[in-house]
């Protein structure tokens, strides 16, 4: 794949061939794009893994180059045109506020198993991103799918949010037995995990979420949040 990154127009384009002529394949706004090594995941030394908002769904690119060099280059560059984007869109921004913001790595990821809103539905096994920075934990049919089947927001205690470990009941379809039941203002959530371990790890983390008080961009974000079976 052919990629062009613009600081001016802040973009990243790519193209499936190396004929441009044909038009970009998508062209990604630096505003909501996150860029993480995911060497594990994807199965490569030089991979990585860039994420961002696409018209009603988070979409992954997963990318690698044979050498270290290009692939490191590419991250940094990416970190510059976003921090370049940041000071643009919050002028009287701190670095301390900002480069947080740059790029981040998430919290957790793993398989974990989802049922739907009755919680009678068969539970199906899904790969889940909890993203700390933007307090959403999203889920994919598997680990390198490219776009996300669902997104949870994860609130406050004060806001109707809580999470807790909890034992299946009128489960149908689940191999795993360790829950997790995620409170939400709309509904409740039911995801199991296959060890303890998994569990103690993803309640955590999420707990860490949870008790992270809300910025007023949390609160927007919270209030355009449309829940998916």
């Amino acid at each position: 794949r052919k990629f062009i990154l613009s600081e001016r127009e802040f973009t990243l384009t790519y193209y499936n061939k190396q004929d441009e002529s044909k038009g970009p394949k998508a062209v990604i706004s630096i505003k909501d794009l996150n860029a993480t090594f995911q060497p594990q995941k994807i199965s490569h030394p030089h991979g990585l893994q860039i994420s961002y908002q696409g018209e009603d769904h988070i979409r992954n690119l997963y990318v690698y180059h044979e050498g270290s060099e290009e692939i490191v280059s590419w991250y940094n560059a990416i970190r510059a045109a976003r921090y370049a984007y940041l000071k643009t869109a919050y002028p009287t921004g701190s670095n301390e506020e900002l480069v947080p913001k740059i790029t981040r790595n998430y919290l957790k990821e793993g398989y974990m198993e989802k049922t739907g809103p009755l919680q009678k539905e068969p539970f199906k096994k899904r790969w889940f991103i909890l993203d700390s920075e933007n307090r959403k934990l999203l889920y994919f049919r598997d680990k390198l799918d490219a776009e996300e089947l669902g997104v949870l927001f994860i609130g406050t205690e004060s806001n109707g949010y809580s999470i807790k470990a909890c034992a299946p009941k009128h489960a149908r379809g689940n191999k795993w037995k360790c829950g997790i039941r995620v409170e939400t203002p709309e509904r409740q959530f039911v995801f199991m995990c296959e060890q303890e371990r998994e569990q103690r790890e993803w309640l955590d983390a999420l707990r860490k979420v949870l008790c992270r008080s809300m910025s007023p961009q949390d609160h927007t974000v919270e209030a355009n949040m449309k829940y998916k079976k």
